[in-house]
């Protein structure tokens, strides 16, 4: 199974972004690919200029007056760029969107993930469940407990300390066994860096318990842990193709904090990874933040549970 990557399509300038015009803007790249940018009140939307039908290309509907739909020189079809619906015939497709991922230039780059749905592959012919076999406990901030048969699963672990240089603090209180819940855990997911989510003073009472719990992060190009390095990654990719794997990453910096915790896992994106017979997860990158954000779907007996975290775009 190939690991999900996140594909530049298109690049434009900041001068080019400066002179879309409002409404509907066509597009081809160097290779002759054609695209379709269309510029609101929300910001920039895009799309290929490929009909969902049969395959034809879009041009401008000089009949909508309100400069939001393209037509399908095929069969008439018509797309509200601004919905990304098929308008005529009505309720038939969505069009695919593309991400439209900003820089610091004030460039952007149209941005698609391939494949776009990876949780579709290998799929698992869903099992009656039992009542109360699966269960998820909100905890606190972005912080859950997700239990699935006899595995427990802690997602996003901020559960005591402060956040982003004292400026943020724990709205909610955990609930009063919470290191317990913390400790006990089968696996830890990390969706990403930010220190509401990434808490070290939660890692450093995890750590002195139980060190060697298995946390997972996605493999994004902002690591989660940042003293991981290059050659370890490296390493890793080499291998980032198997559907089981375990790399086990001893972190200097987490060292010196006193966070001293030996089996950190770093995963492609869209690969299943197998904990037991009945559950799996994949790791999925955030369409808009690809290089920061991640999300999480676990697969427990060919059911899906999806925890999209802070991605604006899974």
């Amino acid at each position: 199974m190939s690991a999900q990557e996140a594909k530049v399509l298109l690049s434009l300038s900041r001068e080019a972004v400066d002179a879309l015009r409002d409404g509907v803007n066509f597009r081809k790249s160097p290779e002759g690919s054609c695209y379709i940018i269309f510029k609101g009140r929300d910001g920039l939307k895009a799309c290929r200029n490929l009909c969902k039908h049969q395959g034809g290309l879009f041009i401008q509907d000089m009949e909508d007056m309100g400069g939001r739909t393209v037509k399908c020189t095929k069969h008439n079809w018509k797309l509200d760029l601004s919905t990304m619906k098929y308008v005529n015939p009505p309720d038939s497709f969505l069009q695919d969107e593309l991400d439209v991922e900003s820089l610091e230039d004030g460039g952007v780059q149209l941005v698609e993930l391939s494949p776009p749905d990876p949780w579709l592959t290998d799929p698992r012919e869903a099992q009656k469940l039992q009542e109360g076999e699966v269960k998820i406990t909100y905890l606190t901030h972005a912080c859950m407990e997700l239990q699935v048969g006899n595995r427990k699963c802690l997602l996003d672990p901020w559960l005591t300390g402060p956040a982003f240089a004292r400026g943020w603090w724990l709205l909610h209180e955990p609930p009063a066994d919470w290191r317990e819940r913390l400790c006990s855990a089968d696996l830890i997911y990390i969706s990403h860096m930010h220190s509401d989510h990434l808490s070290y003073p939660t890692l450093k009472i995890l750590s002195k318990k139980r060190p060697d719990v298995p946390i997972y992060v996605g493999d994004t190009s902002r690591p989660v842990f940042w003293s991981v390095s290059q050659q370890t990654r490296r390493i890793f990719q080499a291998f980032s193709c198997c559907v089981s794997f375990s790399v086990l990453l001893c972190d200097r910096n987490l060292e010196q904090s006193e966070v001293q915790l030996t089996n950190i896992n770093v995963v492609p994106f869209g690969v299943w990874v197998n904990v037991d017979e009945h559950l799996r997860f994949m790791i999925l990158m955030d369409g808009i933040h690809p290089e920061m954000d991640t999300c999480i779907i676990f697969d427990y007996k060919g059911h899906l549970i999806l925890n999209t975290v802070d991605c604006t775009r899974p």
